[in-house]
């Protein structure tokens, strides 16, 4: 009977070895697959971090690339409303370049804290691009400091032809005024009895004009007088008979000119020579005789 039983457990024996193994194998497996999971997570994760490493690196370039085209659209004149406007469409898109960069970065920091010393040739990458990314932000910065100090040049030089052409519209307005007063000329047309009335005619026939002075009697209202321009006018209406010019202006510098239906009528007076005419007095008096 003993005999029979030890034989029995002697076949069970290897199927109970067998089931132990097969269950053993099971769960190596298991930790194999799960140890695989890992490490292709980590290598997604790798990847995803060199992939945002070759978009900063992208970056860097596009950011070169529009520093040199600024620096090219300043030597073709600064000055020009178009070149300012496209320098500061290449400089706001760097600075934006700039911004995505630094939080890639920031990013990139974050996650690389989490990753073992074997990614050491990572981080030296990564160190490379800080590098570059710093020393691209001091020449973005040395740039915006020469445009800006361009501008304040540009602008003083605006000022100083603004200050310039102020000067000379004010000096020219200084002398138009002292040539349109020196051109200024008065005439009056009336009978004697009218002219004596107004104070302007003599009781001996004669202008009461001062002298050399030019001017006229403190108590003579100019507004009797008609003003002119004598480098323009160089012909008076007259329409009177007996004639006479009571202000004094050289002869042969005028003429008078007779009404073609009636010789006793004097219908204009013409000036023949400007300068002439006007150079004894700037008053001209015509009236009737006495």
């Amino acid at each position: 009977m003993k005999k029979i039983s030890f034989i029995l457990a002697l076949a069970v024996l290897p199927m109970l070895f067998s089931a132990c193994g097969k269950k053993i194998e099971e769960q190596a497996q298991k930790r194999a697959d799960s140890l695989q999971s890992i490490i292709d997570s980590k290598d997604g994760e790798i990847d995803a971090l060199f992939d945002m490493l070759n978009q900063i690196e992208a970056n860097l370039n596009t950011i070169t690339d529009k520093y040199g085209k600024v620096q090219t659209l300043r030597s073709t004149g600064i000055e020009s409303g178009n070149v300012k406007g496209e320098i500061n469409e290449q400089m706001k898109t760097i600075e934006n370049i700039l911004a995505d960069n630094k939080a890639k970065m920031a990013s990139l920091n974050a996650k690389i804290a989490n990753l073992s010393k074997e990614n050491s040739k990572m981080q030296e990458f990564i160190a490379n691009l800080e590098s570059r990314m710093a020393e691209q932000e001091n020449q973005i910065a040395e740039l915006l400091t020469e445009l800006e100090n361009n501008k304040i040049t540009i602008r003083n030089l605006n000022e100083n032809v603004s200050n310039l052409t102020r000067s000379n519209q004010e000096k020219d307005a200084t002398i138009a005024h002292q040539i349109n007063e020196a051109n200024k000329a008065y005439f009056v047309v009336g009978t004697y009895k009218e002219l004596l009335a107004k104070g302007i005619a003599k009781k001996d026939g004669g202008f009461i004009g001062i002298g050399k002075s030019q001017g006229v009697q403190s108590d003579m209202d100019i507004n009797l007088f008609t003003e002119i321009d004598r480098t323009r006018v160089s012909v008076i209406n007259v329409n009177m008979k007996n004639v006479r010019i009571l202000t004094q202006h050289p002869e042969g510098s005028y003429e008078l000119v007779m009404n073609e239906n009636d010789e006793k009528e004097v219908a204009y007076l013409k000036i023949l020579n400007t300068a002439k005419f006007w150079s004894l007095s700037k008053y001209l008096v015509i009236s009737t005789k006495k």
